[in-house]
């Protein structure tokens, strides 16, 4: 610390006669001068009896000196170009002096230990909570991190001294429910607490009547957007000098911390983002809390929802690739939130009619998905936000089933659940059950005439059915001449003992060839997009 500033903190009125060689001058510690002064270092301030001043003083050297007693001082000091020496006034208690500076190196090494504590929990890399944790224990009292939706990032209460405390009730409720509640919210905005503190850019100490303590609030700003606010409460000990001082330089750490979460990054300060990935990792989201969420986001959705997840085949997604694969999908995202969550891209889907999930936005997926060699899960659409996680796993489980059995339909990568939950109930079936009991006896006796006699009759039959008995697209689709595909199926009929003309009959066969499709038995040799399936296609 500089000198000058040091010896501010002196009673008022003790300073007598100054000199300084250097008014730049740093001193660390403080430390009495001996008669016998071996050795000086010009980062100390020497206090002592003027009589104790060296007499002679080499002129490489420098030094600090701070003196009381009514000798006179040589002038040769008081005019030397290496030494600065600074006088008490006649009456002042030099030790109360002395005990004054003493007690701010005191302090400013705690402070030092303090930061560096903090800084060390920074360079870690265990995360925002670890950073958290580490300043609550080394300042010694509560800490909470508070995103601009109300939502609590992170948080640490330590061992409160009094569990019954305002404090300590609001608490239990409100992280009941990891956020702010409303009548804590309703009292920022009455105090204009955010605005406040937006304005001096400094943490603010104030007396918080809602929890019933003093607080320390400061913002954290990241490339000039506040992404969220760090709170300090006095409820164990009342604050000190040196806690605004260190508590400044936490909230600089935090915003380095959420710099390192993606979602952050990725979107640019949108906290919708946050939004999302919090709500996706909320087992049991309140109705409550995401209205005022949804209130403090300005967002006001649709009825209709989907869940969409654009996973890589290869290498995680980096921030960078999340961002851009989100622009190349702009045109389909117009009211609707995205994020990076579990190393892929989610998105919420968000739109006005329950077909708004068109054919145009599944084309762009299709392309999106292509390009950046990712597969496409959709779930089925859904109207409340509070079954998200549910949708959420459909959306896993699409990508999941439907690359099961990939080698029937060429869906392009993009799976939609309601296309392959069947797989999935075939999938729960076979953990208490063998599939093979399921499967039609008939088709069974078809699949070994195949293997006798190298016939192909299990993939005819496969198509005719794909097409719902349309002979001539099933023909075009496996590319046969129509007579050659009429005799097939006479064939096909003899060996089942059906005339393929019974729907329930149609039914089991179908349902007994997504057995073997699911167990790997059977696999057409002719992949077949789902668009040609539809009505008019082939013919």
């Amino acid at each position: 610390m500089r000198l000058e500033s040091l010896l501010t903190r002196l009673p008022e009125g003790a300073l007598g006669k100054t000199h300084f060689a250097d008014k730049e001058a740093e001193v660390y510690t403080l430390s009495f001068i001996t008669f016998d002064q071996k050795s000086i270092l010009e980062d100390v301030l020497y206090f002592g009896d003027a009589t104790q001043l060296p007499e002679g003083f080499p002129e490489d050297s420098f030094a600090n000196f701070l003196v009381y007693g009514d000798n006179d001082i040589p002038q040769s000091l008081m005019e030397a170009k290496n030494i600065n020496v600074v006088t008490l006034t006649t009456g002042t208690d030099p030790y109360a002096c002395y005990n004054a500076l003493q007690a701010f190196f005191i302090e400013d090494q705690e402070v030092t230990d303090i930061i560096r504590r903090m800084l060390m929990a920074h360079f870690s890399n265990n995360g925002l909570q670890y950073l958290i944790e580490e300043a609550s224990n080394a300042l010694g009292n509560p800490i909470l991190v508070v995103d601009t939706s109300y939502h609590y990032i992170a948080y640490y209460l330590g061992d409160l001294k009094d569990d019954n405390c305002t404090f300590a009730k609001v608490m239990k409720q409100e992280l009941a429910y990891e956020s702010i509640l409303e009548s804590g919210v309703d009292y920022i905005l009455k105090t204009q607490v955010d605005e406040n503190i937006a304005n001096t850019r400094a943490p603010l100490l104030a007396h918080n009547e809602h929890l019933d303590c003093d607080t320390i609030t400061g913002a954290v700003f990241v490339h000039g957007v506040c992404l969220a606010h760090v709170l300090m409460a006095a409820v164990n000990h009342p604050f000190r000098e040196m806690d605004r001082e260190c508590f400044g330089r936490l909230t600089h750490f935090v915003g380095q911390e959420l710099q390192k979460i993606p979602v952050y990054e990725t979107s640019k300060g949108q906290m919708g983002a946050y939004f999302l990935s919090s709500l996706l990792d909320d087992e049991q989201p309140s109705p409550a809390v995401i209205k005022r969420r949804l209130k403090v986001l300005d967002y006001h959705p649709y009825p209709v929802f989907y869940i969409g997840i654009l996973k890589p085949n290869e290498e995680p997604l980096t921030t960078q690739g999340i961002s851009n694969i989100a622009n190349q999908l702009l045109p389909i995202l117009n009211h609707c939130v995205y994020s990076q969550y579990e190393e892929q891209l989610v998105v919420l889907f968000n739109f006005k009619e329950e077909d708004g999930l068109g054919d145009y936005a599944k084309d762009l997926l299709i392309k999106v998905a292509s390009l950046n060699n990712l597969t496409v899960g959709l779930s089925n659409s859904f109207a409340n936000l509070v079954d998200i996680r549910n949708y959420y796993q459909q959306a896993r489980n699409a990508i999941k089933f439907g690359s099961i059995v990939s080698d029937a339909i060429d869906d392009h990568n993009l799976y939609h659940y309601c296309d392959y939950a069947y797989v999935q109930t075939l999938y729960l079936t076979s953990k208490s059950h063998g599939l093979m009991q399921f499967c039609h006896p008939s088709l069974l006796k078809l699949m070994d005439y195949d293997k006798e006699h190298g016939t192909e009759l299990m993939e005819t039959l496969f198509e005719y059915l794909q097409t719902a008995g349309n002979t001539t697209r099933a023909a075009s689709m496996l590319y046969l001449h129509k007579n050659t595909m009429l005799y097939r199926l006479n064939r096909i009929r003899s060996i089942l003992g059906t005339d393929l003309t019974s729907g329930e009959d149609n039914f089991l066969l179908s349902f007994s060839y997504r057995i073997l499709l699911y167990l790997g038995l059977f696999s057409p040799h002719h992949k077949i997009e789902r668009e040609d399936l539809k009505k008019g296609k082939g013919e």
